[in-house]
């Protein structure tokens, strides 16, 4: 697989996740409605040119491809083990191919999801301009009064069950025209703590130069965020942040269990390695827990599970045999130590070449920790340093996500489009939802494009990264 598709992923995935990222602060704290609303649409436009820029390099690349064929393919390229220019890896390698990009991208899809998730409710409960009424009295040069009530009619008592009692009525008040002249009466409906009674007074929001517009009651705290022409109350801004901050903080430990933040590109005296042979894909099971993983065997039969997402149809039939080194880093994986966890980084160096980056469980690592080296003593005869590839076909997505997936995408940005507009009442719930499913949609066929069939319910259910 070329690195052209590579790097056009790449480019139209960093695209369409800061087109989405721009959304949310758009709508939650540009004040001004139009230029907001043209802000947000050209993020989106950027979003929807990234999902066309995919169609378009994948048929320019030859079309779309089994994600099986390109994870086979990754395996084949280099020096075959044995060969005339081969190296004798009688010691594991001190550098390694970095994991940072799978990394980088794995964190790239969880902020996707939560930022998505977050703006597409921020959307449906904003209000994307001011009412029509406020509207009109801003454009006439909207001022705040304090007016006398006329008369008090519709009076109700309201008791709620938590709070305090308050009074909404139907009021006629007094508007004063800029300059003098005759008021101006005009019907406001207040919610008020006190009961309203003729001469009472009233903080109203009116047009002192176009008092026939009417009023608006309220003052600079009530009204004072729909007058500037934020999207939502404060409230409302602060549980949505806190949210968006929720769902980073949680794909920052997901990336953490699923990848370590170590790039395990340079082992040093914490890391050890043993010499294994490769017996093929299979299946991590503790308790009702599966995880797809790599079988290793030791010189001292003791077998190790690395944690990958393979299956048969991903790897070429020669892999089960091959000799390789495991690698993995002892200190995260070691009962007591301060990065202890359930697994650790590891990766797999095969005599071919090829480097696989994964976990390994941690009982697994205590196992082996006896027979292991460390690779910091072990690689220091080492010579000149081979040649290593890094199996990495995720990074391939372009060629293999499903034909569905970009279909979705357009509607969910489509839905997030409409929703910058007026759309009021159930239409504005019925829009948000459709986005909602079509984002959930076009996650489900992204994480199942890389699976056959008969594994893709089990890989979802044990939060497989789909990137």
């Amino acid at each position: 697989m070329g690195a052209v598709p590579r790097r056009a992923g790449a480019w139209f995935g960093a695209l369409g996740l800061a087109a989405a990222t721009s959304v949310l602060p758009l709508w939650l704290f540009w004040p001004d409605p139009q230029p907001r609303r043209t802000a947000i649409l050209v993020a989106l436009g950027c979003a929807l040119a990234g999902v066309g820029g995919i169609a378009v390099s994948r048929r320019a690349a030859g079309g779309r491809r089994p994600y099986a064929a390109i994870s086979v393919a990754e395996f084949s390229g280099g020096v075959a083990a044995g060969g005339p220019d081969a190296v004798e890896p009688a010691r594991p390698p001190r550098a390694l191919p970095s994991r940072r990009g799978m990394q980088a991208r794995s964190l790239a899809w969880y902020l996707g999801v939560c930022t998505v998730l977050v703006t597409l409710f921020a959307l449906v409960i904003g209000a994307p301009q001011r009412p029509e009424h406020m509207q009109r009295i801003v454009d006439a040069g909207a001022e705040f009064a304090v007016v006398p009530i006329e008369k008090a009619g519709d009076v109700r008592l309201h008791d709620p069950s938590k709070g305090h009692d308050y009074y909404t009525s139907t009021s006629v008040v007094r508007l004063p025209p800029k300059g003098g002249g005759r008021e101006v009466a005009t019907t406001v409906h207040l919610v008020t703590p006190d009961r309203p009674h003729p001469g009472g007074k009233v903080s109203v929001l009116y047009a002192p130069t176009r008092p026939g517009l009417g009023a608006i009651a309220g003052d600079e705290h009530s009204l004072g965020d729909a007058l500037e022409g934020a999207t939502m109350g404060t409230g409302r801004v602060w549980i949505l942040c806190i949210a968006w901050a929720a769902g980073i903080v949680l794909s920052v430990i997901v990336l953490s269990a699923r990848r370590g933040f170590r790039s395990f590109s340079l082992l040093g005296q914490a890391d050890r390695a043993v010499r294994g042979e490769c017996l093929g894909p299979d299946l991590w099971r503790r308790d009702s827990a599966e995880e797809q993983c790599l079988k290793i065997i030791t010189a001292s039969s003791r077998t190790a599970h690395f944690l990958a997402d393979v299956t048969a149809e991903h790897v070429p039939d020669s892999l089960k045999g091959q000799q390789l080194w495991l690698c993995w880093d002892a200190r995260r994986g070691a009962v007591g130590g301060r990065f202890f966890a359930g697994a650790t980084p590891a990766a797999l160096v095969s005599d071919d070449g090829w480097v696989m980056h994964g976990m390994l469980k941690a009982d697994d690592a205590q196992m082996l920790a006896a027979e292991g080296v460390s690779v910091d003593k072990a690689a220091a005869g080492n010579g000149e340093p081979r040649s290593l590839r890094l199996w990495d076909p995720r990074s391939a997505w372009l060629l293999y996500v499903a034909p569905s997936a970009l279909v979705l995408a357009a509607v969910l940005i489509g839905c997030a489009a409409l929703l910058t507009f007026d759309i009021t009442g159930v239409w504005r719930w019925v829009t948000g939802i459709a986005g909602t499913v079509a984002g959930l949609a076009l996650g489900h066929a992204a994480m199942n494009s890389p699976y056959p069939s008969a594994v893709r319910s089990a890989m979802s259910a044990n939060g497989t990264d789909p990137v």
